[in-house]
């Protein structure tokens, strides 16, 4: 499909797209108030950390805020196609142009020269007949569909000749999803780009009077252009002789060039190849980019691939958040509940491979999340709401600015910060819990998800009115937790719903517990739990009928006393 006039095809364009397209608290701590399931309180909707199926949900959109960031997106990506193509070309020249297209977003993909221009360019080959060839409306062109984007430009005579084709596709893990109102890229972007790009240049292997091509890899983080590396060079090559800087028009070119990619997301490389040649009698070299492509990074193992998935999607909305809002400084992850801010941290330190730098200062919580997916996430979040507030806003405000620059942005202060903070949380593992707001938010947690979510047939049995004489048991109490450091305390293993009067006669085991005179070890711990499981089972996630079992759990808790005395000596 050609595109020589926006009103005379935009019908036409738009089908195309469519087609393609009571005793120590301690001992009885499991014993709360009932919950109404599904009403939550103010403090409850402010800091929970819980969603029904355990993964962050998506921002809420703004039709009117999208419909302006589609807008922008369209005019940064027809500003890219003059500045990198159009407006140096000449008769004949033709270029290429891939990008990935999601709701609006348009993520550049890859670009290259199909063929060189045979003359200078006509002086009627302006941006502004350039922008209304492409103008208002390509938002509406693309649509939101996840699709493949090619722009072919020809630079005519007197105009230009701009084809579009559009292929229906899954969106590639490097492109974004939700658009942003963001015509040019940062100043501190601008500036990094432009440093690394006259450092390339200077890597040139060429004298007076040479030409050639050099290759490139531009490595990205976020937002940022961590480094650009020189990977080859073909061409006129003169030992001893002078070198010639590039002009400053050509810095900038190549600036340009590297720009549109730090609009995609996650950790990526860009291969790059530059022409550049100088001519006798002018002082400095020319150079221009001839193609570009981003290299697709290897597919995450696939038992963590919806994990890995879940992350970006947070990723995309700190960098969305930085870009559009708080420019130059790192924003903090804001009002996220426990569980989102755990699947953030624990997605960017899998994702990014930052686990290994923690292992000395925080062996038990790499060696926990170094295996991601949902279960490090939901024992990470319980690790979250043990640290104290002002260390957790410490973690975000770190490791923000590792998500939009890159591990290598973080000062060597910041490091040592981020690892002492690590250690901290290492420490507190295996102390422990005393505060009875984090106490009790366990206890939220791990009733709304044991009926809401694991036992929810349970719920349904009792009925409201017996479910409020129902408690949520942890097989490990929360008091013992810190001799299972890599356990999830709430995980659904060691959850089990039953009556109360199950529940009072096993919190008379571990009061028992909890008079041996020496304390206990994990092992005897975990033995108490065995013979706990062995006499009360029966009662455990079912319905209690105290007519039929009064006198078998009274036998239960003598047997159970008794075990309990044998293993401890008591």
């Amino acid at each position: 499909m050609r595109l020589t006039s926006l009103t005379k095809t935009g019908a036409v364009l738009c089908m195309l797209l469519v087609c393609a397209c009571a005793a120590d608290p301690a001992l009885t701590e499991e014993r709360t108030a009932p919950l109404a399931l599904g009403d939550e309180g103010a403090a409850e909707a402010a800091d929970l950390g819980f969603t029904r199926d355990g993964w962050p949900e998506r921002l809420e959109r703004d039709e009117a805020a999208l419909g302006q960031a589609r807008r922008a997106e369209a005019e940064r990506v027809v500003r890219e196609l003059w500045d990198l193509a159009a407006a140096r070309a000449t008769p004949g020249e033709a270029w290429r142009f891939e990008y990935q297209s999601q709701g609006g977003a348009l993520t550049l993909l890859a670009f290259r020269r199909l063929s060189e221009g045979r003359s200078h360019a006509a002086p009627d080959a302006t941006w502004s007949a350039f922008e209304r060839k492409l103008g208002s409306g390509l938002p509406t062109l693309l649509g939101e569909k996840p699709k493949r984007v090619i722009f072919t430009l020809e630079r005519e005579a007197h105009d230009w000749d701009v084809d579009l084709e559009a292929d229906a596709g899954e969106v590639l893990p490097l492109a974004r999803t939700l658009p942003v109102v963001l015509s040019r890229a940062p100043e501190p972007v601008w500036s990094q780009a432009l440093h690394q790009a006259r450092t390339l240049l200077r890597t040139a292997p060429r004298g007076p009077g040479g030409a050639g091509s050099l290759e490139a890899r531009a490595h990205y983080e976020g937002v940022a252009l961590t480094w650009l590396e020189f990977a080859g060079w073909t061409g006129t090559r003169r030992e001893g002789a002078a070198r010639v800087d590039a002009e400053e028009d050509s810095v900038a070119y190549v600036a340009d060039a590297l720009l549109p990619f730090s609009h995609g997301l996650g950790t990526r490389t860009v291969a790059l190849k530059l022409e550049g040649a100088h001519r006798h009698g002018e002082p400095r070299a020319r150079w221009r980019v001839t193609e570009a492509r981003t290299l697709e990074p290897p597919a995450p193992p696939r038992a963590v691939e919806d994990f890995a998935r879940e992350y970006r999607a947070m990723h995309e909305s700190i960098l969305r958040d930085w870009r559009t809002e708080v420019v130059g400084s790192a924003k903090l992850a804001g009002a996220w509940s426990f569980e989102q801010l755990a699947h953030w941290l624990v997605g960017g330190l899998v994702v990014k491979g930052a686990l290994r730098l923690f292992g000395v200062a925080a062996p038990t919580v790499v060696s926990v999340l170094s295996k991601g997916g949902k279960q490090s996430v939901q024992w990470f979040r319980t690790v979250l709401l043990r640290t104290p507030a002002v260390e957790r806003e410490a973690l975000q405000r770190l490791w923000t600015k590792v998500e939009v620059q890159g591990l290598a942005s973080l000062s060597h202060a910041e490091r040592a910060e981020l690892q002492s903070l690590l250690g901290k949380v290492e420490s507190r593992l295996r102390a422990p819990l005393r505060e009875k707001y984090v106490k009790d938010k366990l206890r939220e947690w791990a009733r709304r998800e044991y009926f809401e979510t694991h036992r929810p047939g349970l719920a349904m049995e009792l009925g409201p009115e017996r479910l409020s004489t129902y408690q949520v048991h942890h097989h490990h109490p929360l008091e013992y937790a810190h001799l299972f450091p890599e356990r999830n305390i709430n995980a659904a293993e060691n959850l089990v719903g039953m009556a109360d009067e199950v529940h009072e006669s096993v919190n008379a085991i571990w009061e028992l517990v909890r008079k041996s005179p020496g304390g206990v070890s994990a092992r005897q711990a975990e033995a108490v739990v065995g013979i706990i499981n062995t006499h009360y089972g029966r009662w455990f996630h079912a319905v209690y009928d105290a007519s039929k079992s009064s006198r078998a759990l009274l036998a239960a808790e003598q047997l159970a006393l008794r075990d309990v005395r044998r293993l401890l000596g008591m």
